[in-house]
């Protein structure tokens, strides 16, 4: 049994805290101590927001075509425009499902901002440790208060983000996760394409992306250009964050390929 697979089950099976219970309502669940508002999918699961992350899971986990990914890589162009919030309510939208398990890594070391969508304090221990001292995920992984989701945090501050994620362990790593576990899906929250050159790193050893784009405020060209660093293959989707299509305080909508890029102007 490999080490990641024993720091996983050691950490699912720790008591931290009572676990969401349900409300009556179907995919429905009270909130648990300082889970952020901003993980729709929990503190508002019947609004349209919810609704969008519940079908682009459906699209992920019973494709109509090949395999379900195993590694999913979130990212954007520039700051700002709700990568993190998309790859936190993803993750969340995937565990509440009946099968899948879910790992969320925060592999903005950079910016790390996962942690705080789960009421948790920022920590030096986490990726990057793992990465940098080679210190065993037992002790890095941070159980949540949903049930099969676990994060991997960045971690301690480093001067070589780029580095410790072009790294032959964070290859490894990759591989792991996805070739071990039928029934986890791991995801990746990195840094905008634009700011961050390990993103393309990460891009290349994961078996899925989704773009996420700030209606009316991401350059078309912009967009497109980033897009275009990444094999076609494997981006299978544009998330668009605040369309106006859709009439909530957060929307998303989602769509495939390059040909669904837009700007509203």
């Amino acid at each position: 049994m490999s080490k990641i697979f024993e720091a996983l089950q050691k950490v699912e099976l720790e008591k931290t805290g009572p676990q969401p219970e349900s409300s009556g309502l179907p995919g429905e669940v009270d909130i648990v101590g300082d889970l952020s508002e901003k993980l729709v999918a929990l503190s508002r699961p019947g609004s349209v927001a919810a609704e969008q992350f519940r079908f682009l899971r459906s699209k992920i986990v019973r494709p109509a075509k090949g395999k379900p990914p195993k590694t999913i890589l979130i990212t954007s162009s520039l700051q700002g425009e709700g990568k993190t919030f998309a790859a936190c309510n993803l993750a969340v939208t995937i565990a509440q499902g009946l099968d899948e398990h879910v790992l969320l890594v925060d592999a903005d070391l950079r910016d790390p901002r996962v942690h705080s969508y789960f009421g948790q304090e920022r920590t030096e221990c986490g990726l990057a440790t793992h990465l940098q001292r080679n210190e065993p995920l037992s002790g890095l992984l941070r159980k949540t208060s949903i049930n099969k989701l676990t994060i991997l945090p960045a971690g301690q501050e480093t001067e070589n983000p780029s580095e410790l994620l072009s790294s032959q362990k964070m290859h490894s790593f990759i591989s792991e996760v996805r070739d071990r576990y039928p029934d986890r899906v791991t995801i990746f929250d990195s840094p905008p394409i634009s700011l961050a050159p390990e993103s393309m790193v990460i891009a290349n050893e994961v078996d899925a992306i989704f773009f996420v784009i700030l209606w009316s405020k991401t350059p078309r060209d912009t967009a497109k250009s980033n897009l275009e660093h990444f094999k076609r293959d494997k981006v299978k989707g544009v998330i668009f964050n605040h369309d106006p299509r859709i009439t909530t305080a957060r929307s998303y909508s989602y769509g495939y390929g390059y040909g669904d890029i837009k700007k509203a102007q």
